[in-house]
């Protein structure tokens, strides 16, 4: 039988993994702050239960999901502490891992199990109105197991969720979407600054997919852009400087044709980005 599931934080990443796992029929148990999103989440069926806490989502539970905000996780590791029944499979959601790692380490005791978790999943919108059962499946989810206590439970959820399973380092997650997720939010976000005098004019009114698609993730959530930047800082630090290379680079050969080889490199470079079904270039 599936086991018991409390999801503590019913955002669009909780709210989509409590989806997607009701329709495979594990019971899900869910929690939020606001009693609002709490009843959003029990009419879309998110959820079979609401808890009005949530130290009473996480008793008699074998599974625990923490989906609030990273600032959050240390007082849901206390609850969790706490309240939670021994043996319980403990992991998070958080897309910064080095940090929480170290929080578990310190406010989580021996008789819980935890592993770190990412899907990399998501969508500019937020909250559990936006989310999808579909939302995590064919992405990559990141586990970071503190320990191989209880990592194969999180891979048979990651697998109900049909998402696919990697297996690695904090260092070497936080290293590797501080590239692939959190500098494109950053670049995103400084272009859209950079040109915000000219969009309300002519340069609006021609905007079309490409200046879309290209900054289409500064419309993400704000609140969780700036956790993920306060805690993975030296990270990010390294790949801006790196960012400003390559645009003082550009500028220094706007009348040069041979530019055309920069462009003509990045696009090969941009061919080997596989796509998330894993099936080629995307």
């Amino acid at each position: 039988m599936p086991p018991n599931v409390a999801i503590l934080g019913l955002g669009l990443i909780g709210g989509s993994i409590g989806l997607g796992l009701r329709e495979k029929d594990w019971p899900v148990t869910g929690w939020s702050p606001s009693p609002e999103t709490r009843d959003l989440a029990l009419d879309r069926g998110a959820v079979d239960r609401a808890a009005s806490t949530a130290e009473e989502a996480v008793k008699r539970v074998q599974f625990i999901v923490l989906a609030g905000p990273i600032r959050a996780l240390p007082d849901l590791f206390r609850v969790v502490a706490e309240a939670a029944a021994d043996g319980a499979i403990v992991t998070d959601v958080a897309s910064v891992k080095s940090q929480v790692m170290r929080w578990a380490g310190e406010l989580l005791p021996h008789r819980l199990h935890f592993v770190g978790g990412h899907p990399m999943a998501g969508k500019e919108l937020q909250g559990v109105a936006a989310a999808e059962a579909a939302l995590l499946r064919g992405c990559t989810y990141c586990l970071v197991p503190a320990s191989e206590d209880g990592l194969s439970a999180v891979k048979e959820m990651v697998a109900a969720l049909e998402a696919q399973t990697l297996v690695l380092t904090a260092e070497d997650h936080d290293r590797a979407v501080a590239a692939a997720s959190h500098l494109p939010f950053i670049a995103a976000t400084a272009l859209v600054r950079a040109v915000a005098t000219d969009l309300p004019g002519l340069a609006g009114s021609v905007a079309s997919s490409g200046f879309r698609d290209t900054t289409r993730v500064a419309m993400a959530s704000p609140a969780m852009h700036a956790d993920v930047c306060n805690f993975n800082a030296p990270a990010i630090d390294l790949l801006i400087d790196r960012l400003i290379e390559e645009l003082t680079y550009l500028k220094a050969h706007l009348h040069d044709p041979a530019i055309e080889a920069a462009f003509q490199q990045a696009a090969e470079l941009r061919k080997q980005v596989p796509s998330p079904s894993g099936r080629g270039p995307g």
